[in-house]
């Protein structure tokens, strides 16, 4: 198993390096809206297994319009988030709609409501990654001339990169006390606080290399080593709700994209937050 996660991470990271950095953030926009692609038909697959009476069906309509907005904010930046999901909605209403008028399809509601849960959380979250990207002013990394958002993205990363590994591996040395065993059996209190550590260092030391004041470096690192861990029992938490050991198999040793990018999905936000007021 560890093997199998050294080296899926030996060949993703460079690879996402290469995206990341990759001049004007189209190459990032595209990658991103793939991976909500994927993270999306993964939710909706999911439903599959669930034995809730009537058995949802995430409208894919909502889905799909989710995957695009990655893309949609790097083309459009003016774009609002209201005018792409009320049209959607209107589509995917008068979907279900006609599907429930011929009596194939009464869960009309529970489409609906599942089909936007699943844009906010898969395509919208997604999206702050080409938000925090967004800044193209140059700065220098290592000699490199590079665009700032770049390093925004690369400083978020190195947080959840460095975290996650401490919390697998100090988790696997001295942990003992589960820290949810219900929603993931496997996670500890040691690997936790390891995680939070870890980001609170990368935080600080990276934040103010990067020109951010030290409250707002720690802060930066504080909320993607408690947003990062809370967004991976969220994802637990969903798979338990409709049955799913993980979500997917198309990163050997991670999973699928929704088990890999829980974490990412939820510090996003946080980060591009902490860049937009420092």
């Amino acid at each position: 198993m560890l093997r199998t996660r050294v080296l899926t991470a030996l060949v993703g990271i460079p690879l996402a390096l290469a995206v990341v950095f990759a001049p004007g953030g189209g190459l990032m926009a595209l990658a991103l809206s793939l991976l909500a692609l994927l993270g999306a038909l993964e939710y909706r697959r999911a439903y599959l297994h669930a034995d809730w009476i009537p058995q949802p069906r995430p409208s894919l309509i909502l889905l799909l319009v989710g995957a695009c907005l990655p893309l949609v904010f790097w083309r459009f930046p003016q774009v609002s988030f209201a005018s792409v999901l009320l049209p959607a909605l209107a589509l995917a209403s008068l979907y279900e709609l006609a599907r429930a008028w011929r009596g194939k399809r009464l869960s009309l509601a529970a489409n609906l409501g599942h089909g936007v849960f699943g844009m906010l959380y898969i395509g919208w979250l997604f999206s702050f990654g080409v938000l925090l990207r967004a800044d193209y002013a140059p700065a220098t990394l290592w000699g490199w001339q590079v665009e700032r958002g770049a390093l925004w993205v690369l400083w978020l990363l190195a947080m959840l990169w460095l975290g996650d590994s401490g919390a697998y591996f100090v988790g696997r040395a001295i942990g003992k006390r589960k820290l949810a065993p219900t929603l993931s059996p496997a996670k500890t209190v040691e690997g936790a606080f390891a995680n939070l550590a870890l980001c609170l260092l990368v935080g600080w030391q990276g934040g103010v290399a990067l020109g951010l004041p030290l409250g707002w470096a720690v802060a930066g690192g504080l909320g993607v080593g408690i947003l990062g861990q809370l967004g991976d029992l969220f994802e637990s938490a969903l798979k338990r709700a409709v049955g799913v050991k993980d979500f997917g198999g198309i990163l050997p040793g991670h999973g699928g994209v929704l088990d890999r990018f829980d974490s990412f999905l939820f510090s996003a936000p946080w980060i591009w937050w902490v860049v937009q007021n420092a």
